[in-house]
């Protein structure tokens, strides 16, 4: 093959990756996932393992590097080798679709394989991967939808490349049935109606968004809230020691509580005799003193985030049974689902972001909250430390917001649900299922495969 031909589709790749980028925020221009995903395939098509592995790296290497660029803020140089190692992933993928089109596989069947192909590739790297991390998945880019409740993210994401790989191989009924799916999906992802405080199961939450901030400013920010708050919220680590170790502190937020009859949940530490161990919690409690804690299970890479959680603990407050990943817990899809299951009946989730992050970074972070209230079928109220805050309804959308890099409350009504969605009892198990039968093919592409000119 000319390299003029192998150059072209190495731009094609790339430019690929830069339209990918942009589907996510800030521009957020969703719509663009689907030409970003057809001009990548579009480059692989017919050529070797060698070259499409380049194109593949390219094309993640200028996705990653784009919508990601924020990551130099926190690791500077090392950003590239974090981008490097996401790179790997479509690399990954681009190898195994050259494998498949060289054994013969074609039509309708290689259609299938191409989009698991793509979500197993995916979900390993946001789900299993030592550094996983759940950012920039090509179902997270269509945001929620009617098909989260049913089958997840990954599965999701799958769909989507299925209908995109349709359209390459003029698979036209395949393309036009899996494209009115999605579009329906989209279309009909209704917002639920905002309870009124009349509803036995509505719960008036507030939150404080504050950043490297004193203990008395919150106690002065929840002091100032409506008398109707019922639950409060703040950030995670917004109380950076172990305040039950601190009997004064301690019982300041006993008083804030007794004062204005109110819940508190707020990210603190757990440091059991004031030793170097430490547990990132968020801790619940009332006028009574202590509720329950949870430990925070998906610590941040890199990052001295304690020691990690092995379970989730749901909290049994006097407005119900209240589920509280704290942060980095709620981009991932098990503990979320595991909350679900425990009869949890809304989420409240102390958040970090660090202004000095970039508002691009809070903005992303924020979609995957929608994605997990639209999964399992829960209010969720987020609070962070200088955005994004947000009220998100069971289907996804939000109901009130405070944006990045702003300070100060955010308030609502939502409702306790207790139904459990089909993807929080079985769905989930459709990302696993996907895997197996995309390692079974990966195996086979292997050993059986005919040689591969490079």
């Amino acid at each position: 093959m000319k390299t003029e031909s192998f150059i072209l589709r190495l731009l094609l790749a790339m430019v690929s990756g830069l339209i990918y980028a942009l589907a996510f925020p800030p521009l957020g221009w969703r719509w663009l996932v689907v030409p970003a995903i057809a001009g990548f395939l579009i480059s692989l098509h017919g050529q070797c393992a060698t070259r499409s592995r380049a194109m593949g790296f390219f094309f993640g290497l200028a996705a990653f590097g784009t919508s990601l660029s924020w990551l130099w803020n926190i690791f500077d140089s090392t950003a590239i080798v974090l981008w490097a190692l996401l790179a790997l992933f479509p690399a990954a993928f681009a190898e195994f679709q050259s494998r498949a089109s060289k054994w013969g596989i074609s039509g309708w069947k290689f259609t299938v394989f191409t989009a698991l192909n793509w979500g197993a590739w995916e979900f390993i790297r946001a789900e299993i991967f030592t550094l996983k991390f759940p950012w920039m998945t090509a179902g997270l880019a269509i945001g929620p939808n009617l098909l989260l409740p049913w089958i997840g993210v990954y599965s999701t994401g799958a769909v989507l490349v299925f209908a995109v790989a349709s359209l390459n191989s003029r698979s036209w009924k395949l393309a036009g049935s899996t494209t009115a799916l999605l579009l329906g999906a989209l279309l009909f992802s209704g917002k639920h109606r905002i309870p009124t405080e009349e509803d036995p199961k509505a719960v008036k939450v507030a939150g404080i968004q504050l950043e490297g901030v004193s203990l008395n400013e919150y106690l002065a920010a929840t002091q100032a809230l409506p008398d109707d708050v019922s639950h409060v919220v703040w950030p995670e680590n917004s109380v950076p020691f172990d305040i039950r170790e601190n009997k004064q502190d301690w019982n300041l937020l006993l008083d804030l509580c007794r004062e204005n009859d109110i819940t508190l949940t707020f990210g603190t530490q757990a440091r059991p005799g004031g030793g170097d161990q430490w547990r990132n919690i968020a801790l619940t409690m009332d006028s009574t003193g202590f509720l329950g804690e949870h430990t925070k299970i998906h610590t941040v890479h890199l990052f001295d985030d304690g020691t990690p959680g092995k379970e989730t603990k749901p909290v049994l407050t006097q407005h119900g049974i209240i589920g509280s990943p704290v942060c980095f817990d709620f981009d991932f899809t098990d503990v979320a689902r595991m909350f679900s299951s425990q009869g949890i009946e809304y989420f409240v989730v102390p958040t970090m972001d660090a202004e000095s992050w970039s508002a691009r970074q809070h903005d992303q972070h924020a979609e995957l909250a929608r994605i997990r209230a639209a999964e399992n079928g829960r209010w969720v109220f987020v609070t962070a430390t200088s955005g994004v805050s947000q009220l998100i309804d069971p289907a996804g959308h939000l109901h009130a917001r405070l944006g990045a890099m702003e300070q100060g409350t955010i308030s609502g009504i939502l409702r306790r649900e207790g139904n459990l969605t089909f993807y929080t009892r079985y769905g989930w198990m459709l990302q696993w299922i996907m895997l197996f039968i995309a390692s079974l093919a990966w195996l086979l592409l292997i050993v059986r495969s005919p040689k591969i000119s490079d």
